[in-house]
């Protein structure tokens, strides 16, 4: 039986060496599955008439939007940079007013909570004044209650 002489590193480069060629191979497997699996779906969609009409269609537009964007930059690219420019500056107006707004209702939405609070805290001082003035009304009912008849007191 013959043994082996390996010191530890050979044995680890060793073992190494087949763990990265299959990732590899698994790798290149995978991307291939994907572009066959991509291309006989393409293909089944294609079969239908109106998927061929609409893809037709979609990519002529594609192409004349493509075509004529070229020659806009080709012939005066500084009109590209001052659509991009004013779209940039359109966005920023408008995030700008968006956030004061927001900013302007988070203010009111503060001053009505601590308006509530306040109206809350003097409606619980206008309840009991208006018990206090209800028991001071029971009580002059019940003392005009009590006076005796001016008829009765008569001789």
């Amino acid at each position: 039986m013959a043994q082996s002489v390996y010191t530890q590193d050979q044995q680890k480069v060793n073992q190494a060496v087949p763990v990265s060629m299959n990732q590899k191979k698994e790798g290149s497997f995978l991307w291939k599955g994907i572009l066959i699996g991509a291309a006989v779906g393409g293909m089944a969609a294609l079969i239908d008439k109106n998927t061929r009409k609409n893809v037709q269609t979609r990519s002529a537009r594609i192409k004349d939007q493509t075509t004529s964007l070229y020659r806009t930059v080709r012939e005066d690219p500084s009109v590209i940079m001052e659509t991009v420019k004013h779209t940039m500056d359109t966005t920023s107006k408008a995030l700008n007013d968006l956030s004061r707004e927001v900013r302007e209702v988070i203010q009111k939405v503060d001053e009505v909570r601590q308006h509530s609070v306040e109206t809350y805290s003097s409606m619980k001082e206008v309840g009991g004044e208006l018990r206090d003035v209800s028991g001071k009304v029971r009580e002059a009912g019940k003392e005009l209650t009590d006076i005796p008849d001016l008829d009765e007191n008569k001789y």
